[in-house]
């Protein structure tokens, strides 16, 4: 069982990704944790790439902005993205979001562990 730093929870959401001035839509979307992502895309990634990535969530707060965004692991069409760092206000809108995740889910339904790690 993998220990994970940050609870990750259940959500859907749309976005982009920018890669080398191209951008790809994301087409699902798995979970999302103060420090990640695993989501779906037609995007060709390979483990180690950083990409940008637009986030609309949900909630209908403005779009969140993540840059620089580590592709930890890919699968045949998923892959997991790690966030390094993110802008103070794109943080907030983040963090404001997954509270009010932990709120109505807690922590008792976090996404269950995987083997892959973020």
């Amino acid at each position: 069982m993998v220990i994970r730093q940050q609870p990750r929870f259940p959500v859907s959401f749309f976005g982009t990704l920018g890669y080398q001035n191209r951008l790809h839509q994301i087409t699902k979307s798995f979970d999302l944790s103060r420090k990640g992502c695993r989501l779906e895309s037609p995007f060709e990634a390979y483990a180690g790439m950083k990409v940008n990535l637009l986030l609309s969530l949900p909630e209908g707060d403005s779009p969140i902005l993540i840059e620089q965004a580590v592709v930890r692991w890919c699968g045949v069409r998923d892959m997991g993205l790690e966030f390094q760092s993110l802008s103070s206000p794109h943080r907030e809108r983040l963090d404001r979001t997954l509270q009010r995740f932990e709120t109505t889910v807690g922590n008792e339904y976090p996404c269950p562990p995987s083997t892959n790690t973020m």
